[in-house]
């Protein structure tokens, strides 16, 4: 997910965040629960956990739609962070429930702090900023930046972009990192706005983060997923800051599904990766 200017803008790609949607409210907080929920997982409670289990089960703050990570299909929200969000939850013993809240509650750590959630997972890039208002697990993604093209483009990487027109969406490391090469840049308010662009052949290419574009090259056999360029965006879930049993919790569900091939099967089913 995109990082956001240094002064927050309508939530519309990361921060730059595409997606906006109102927050839900929650009325009852994750302490008033306390107790059933450290019976169910076995901690032990203390001022700074307080909210890392509840009875109800794992609160999970999200702002869909943001696809591949979090989109609405069939009246639930789905996608790889909610894959996630049942790995963690499983391995706690617990149910998930999730909410919707505006992207700026998430990256502010409001939603943390005022106990709507127990965790947020939503796409988020791990900044200095936000790290300062949150604690974040360690990466559970890398989105590294992506160049797709039309299968019989010709372009072979970011090194022949010169003199061809480059798709990018609008606020976004994508948009960054073209401006900076020279390329010729064409903007989208959108990422479909961008891909239709590409199968129209309004632009030549398209550069943006390799969650979007891979999972557009597979959907398409006229597409093609050309180069990768790490630009050191990695995604992870946040706790509320100070809440290190929790947080313990969350990086121990991320060793285990990394090490049994669960993180890798959840990146070819939403992403074609």
């Amino acid at each position: 997910m995109p990082v956001p200017p240094s002064t927050p803008a309508p939530t519309g790609a990361d921060e730059e965040n595409p997606h906006t949607m109102p927050a839900v409210p929650r009325p009852v907080p994750a302490l008033a629960l306390l107790a059933a929920g450290l019976a169910l997982t076995g901690c032990t409670s203390t001022a700074e956990g307080a909210d890392s289990a509840t009875a109800d089960g794992l609160t999970v703050c999200t702002n869909s739609p943001y696809p591949p990570f979090e989109l609405e299909r069939d009246g639930r929200i789905v996608g790889f962070d909610m894959d996630l969000a049942d790995e963690i939850a499983a391995d706690l013993g617990v149910g998930k429930t999730v909410v919707q809240a505006n992207f700026e509650t998430l990256e502010s750590g409001a939603a943390l702090d005022t106990a709507q959630c127990d965790v947020a997972i939503a796409g988020i890039t791990v900044t200095d900023e936000r790290a300062s208002v949150m604690d974040f697990s360690e990466p559970y993604f890398n989105d590294e930046l992506a160049l797709l093209t039309a299968r019989d483009s010709g372009v072979d990487g970011f090194a022949g972009l010169g003199g061809a027109a480059v798709g990018v969406q609008q606020g976004t490391s994508g948009e960054d990192h073209a401006t900076d090469q020279g390329w010729d840049v064409q903007q989208y308010e959108d990422v479909e706005l961008m891909f239709q662009a590409l199968e129209t052949e309004g632009v030549d290419a398209v550069v943006g983060n390799v969650s979007a574009l891979g999972e557009r090259a597979a959907a398409s056999s006229d597409l093609e997923l050309v180069e990768t360029l790490d630009n050191g965006e990695e995604l992870a879930v946040a706790v509320r800051k100070g809440n290190t049993e929790l947080l313990a919790q969350v990086n121990s569900t991320l060793e285990r599904i990394q090490g049994d091939g669960t993180l890798e099967r959840m990146r070819a089913d939403w992403m074609g990766l």
